[in-house]
């Protein structure tokens, strides 16, 4: 029991020291941030640059798509969602049948949170069985250690062995095939894929003007090399041209250096 209170003690000691570090690379900048969605499913992004003109992806749903809805209410975003995992595809789908027969649906099923929501919203949310990839084709989604849990991961964050496979496309590909030539806000939370996406979209000609990334390795590390892998992605993504505007936990969001007050 001694041992176990230690490891654990040590552990929380560990992850404020690497999010201490993280936040040493946050860049002073003059954007005012909101938290939009839950506490569990929200993120900080900047208000300024988000409007009815915006057009934001957000990959990775699960069973909490609240930060994609409040995108929409707040701000009238066009939002689309993408996400194979079949939890999260019943999710979605609940949503509308529960919205078009004026039944609220639980956030997370947790019971007491419910999505504010009405077919108008709906209107501008178009959800996509896909998974994002650095390149086109299927790939195999592991599932969690925690079966209670919906979130799957290409990179195998969690070492399990059940898996399921899906069509995955590269932003490029996504954004052709939707006939969209610029995107306001990419989220990804991805467990653990994030590094392979980053650098394919930061290796190709996408820019959006806000990234809100989760790097999931600092709930999972993989090995004791995962506060560098975390350093070395957020230094990149600033040396291709993005600010460091704001970090929650290991949620972290990104603005492009160019971006003005508007997308």
């Amino acid at each position: 029991m001694l041992m176990k209170k230690a490891r654990a003690f040590y552990k929380r000691v560990g992850q404020r020291i690497a999010q201490n570090n993280l936040n040493r690379l946050r860049d002073a900048v003059s954007f005012h941030h909101e938290k939009v969605g839950t506490g569990y499913g929200g993120w900080f992004v900047p208000t300024s640059l988000l409007s009815d003109r915006s057009l934001c992806y957000g990959v990775g749903a699960g069973e909490d798509i609240s930060f994609e809805i409040e995108l929409i209410n707040r701000y009238g975003c066009e939002v689309h969602c993408f996400d194979p995992t079949p939890r999260a595809q019943r999710h979605v789908k609940l949503l509308h049948r529960n919205t078009i027969n004026g039944v609220q649906t639980s956030i997370n099923n947790a019971g007491n949170l419910y999505y504010k929501v009405d077919p108008g919203c709906l209107a501008r949310l178009h959800f996509h069985a896909l998974g994002l990839w650095s390149r086109d084709g299927p790939m195999r989604f592991y599932a969690p250690e925690n079966p209670a849990h919906v979130s799957h991961s290409i990179v195998n964050l969690q070492r399990t062995i059940d898996y399921f496979e899906a069509d995955c496309r590269t932003l490029e590909t996504v954004m052709q095939t939707l006939d969209h030539t610029e995107l306001s806000l990419l989220k990804l939370d991805v467990e653990g894929a994030e590094y392979e996406i980053l650098a394919s979209i930061l290796s190709g000609h996408v820019r959006p003007v806000v990234l809100c990334v989760e790097f999931d390795e600092g709930y999972h590390p993989m090995d004791d090399d995962y506060l560098s892998r975390i350093l070395n992605m957020v230094q990149h993504v600033k040396a291709q041209g993005y600010r460091l505007t704001c970090v929650d936990g290991w949620n972290t969001t990104f603005v492009r250096t160019s971006a003005g007050a508007r997308p």
